[in-house]
């Protein structure tokens, strides 16, 4: 693996939302990959449907959490609209539809600095490198209205290390998942001289991991459905500080744990 693009970024109070969370709007620390890549597509102005693969590494820094009140709407395009039931009603030429109203929570991140490493097929590289630093559309990380600051976009060289110190909290791939859904590289004319990534290895160490999604498909009825090969990757949420050994390292010596 040769180079990376660098992204330096900033968000506060933001919701990377879990898919299990909704009574209370659960975070995770920090975004999931599918949550990158969708941003990426984004600010390069891919056509909707179309899909560019490319593995990133996700590492950052947060000040805690906080709970926001929030007003929520639920409906089902099924329910017939009820007084004294709903609180709202949807007028349609045929049928009246009931909406509720009331209040929810959502737990946002504060001050969240991140590094983003980005690589893309070789083909790509040049398109994704100029897009995150002129995007066409001010880019959002998590719920729309989540704006992403970008401060530094940057090619950078990755090397080999037997050990390294992570200076932000990482998500770092677990190594034993099936063979197609391990850290490989397998397209042609990627930028890698060899196909496999380096397997991290975080020794004895206990640590929460993630199931987090990637990549997802369009079924045949127009519907998302994450991918049975490579759609989610489970990861380490491995904290700063911490030594780990056979990584990858950038010009910077930061981790790089790409999935």
């Amino acid at each position: 693996m040769e180079r990376a693009i660098r992204v330096e970024c900033f968000q506060d109070l933001v919701n990377y939302r879990k898919p299990s969370s909704f009574l209370i709007k659960e975070s995770y620390p920090l975004p999931p990959y599918s949550t990158v890549l969708g941003m990426i597509h984004v600010v390069c102005g891919y056509p909707r449907g179309e899909f560019h693969p490319m593995k990133i590494s996700i590492q950052g820094m947060n000040t805690g959490s906080v709970s926001e009140l929030y007003t929520r709407y639920s409906f089902n395009l099924n329910q017939k609209y009820e007084e004294g039931r709903h609180q709202i009603c949807i007028q349609e030429p045929n049928q009246t539809y009931g909406m509720f109203k009331g209040i929810a929570y959502a737990e946002l991140i504060c001050c969240n600095d991140m590094v983003l490493h980005i690589v893309p097929q070789e083909h790509d590289f040049e398109t994704v490198f100029e897009s995150l630093q002129r995007p066409c559309i001010y880019p959002a990380l998590g719920r729309h209205e989540d704006l992403l600051d970008i401060r530094k976009v940057e090619i950078v060289k990755l090397r080999e290390a037997e050990t390294a110190i992570t200076n932000y909290d990482i998500y770092i791939p677990v190594p034993n998942q099936p063979a197609e859904e391990r850290l490989m590289v397998n397209d042609s004319d990627s930028n890698a001289d060899n196909p496999e990534i380096p397997v991290a290895d975080i020794g004895r160490n206990s640590f929460t991991v993630f199931t987090l999604t990637k990549e997802y498909e369009i079924t045949k009825q127009g519907m998302r459905r994450w991918k049975k090969n490579g759609g989610k990757v489970k990861a380490y949420y491995f904290p700063h500080g911490e030594t780990i050994d056979n990584v990858l390292v950038d010009t910077y010596d930061d981790v790089v744990a790409l999935a």
